[in-house]
């Protein structure tokens, strides 16, 4: 059991980071700020919105935490300051903690609704399957991680059963701009990317 646990002493500045703690802020502001300007006000002091930001927040953490667990070699390349899997937190330990953080969400939104549920088990796997796979083929990699992001956004459609148009175009246009930013992050990384076929 022992080795599960992390190699020193900086476990939550470490976790922070192998998260994305501010990004997983930014998530739940854009949840919140869909909900409050696009469909009530009062929306923001809703217990099942701050339940659905939690559980998308966790699947998204999740989401980083697999991804870093299989892309420790490129990141040594592309990163190397940003690696924390295999320094301050084991391989075990990560890969346990995305398993229960991932049940989590799911587990939220099986008490929110069946579609939050569905949405959510299909993130799950989408996430896995880009970090197991998909980011290795053009384009594709790069539209899934965009998908999951407008995801994010209508995901406030589907808690409240609004048909909201200006929802969905907002996470059209989330959709859009991840799939710039995902390409840019390419040309960015292709040293590392291309030595691992990626």
């Amino acid at each position: 059991m022992t080795d599960l646990l992390p190699k020193s002493g900086r476990f939550i500045e470490s976790m922070l980071k192998l998260t994305r703690f501010g990004n997983l802020v930014m998530v739940a502001f854009t949840q919140y700020f869909t909900a409050a300007f696009l469909i009530d006000k009062q929306t923001v002091f809703d217990w099942q919105l701050f339940m659905l930001s939690v559980s998308t927040m966790a699947i998204a953490a999740a989401g980083y935490i697999i991804n870093d667990y299989y892309d420790v070699k490129i990141d040594y390349i592309n990163k190397p300051d940003r690696v924390v899997i295999g320094k301050s937190i084991t391989r075990r330990f990560a890969i346990l903690f995305h398993v229960l953080v991932s049940l989590g969400g799911i587990a939220i939104g099986v008490y929110l609704s069946w579609r939050i549920t569905a949405l959510n088990v299909i993130c799950v796997f989408l996430l896995w399957l880009y970090s197991n796979s998909l980011k290795r083929l053009p384009f594709i990699g790069n539209l899934t991680v965009a998908l999951l992001t407008g995801a994010a956004v209508y995901s406030v459609a589907i808690l409240y059963r609004t048909g909201n148009p200006l929802i969905t175009a907002f996470a059209i246009f989330a959709i859009y701009m991840t799939l710039v930013r995902e390409v840019i992050k390419d040309i960015e990384d292709l040293k590392g990317d291309n030595t691992f076929g990626c």
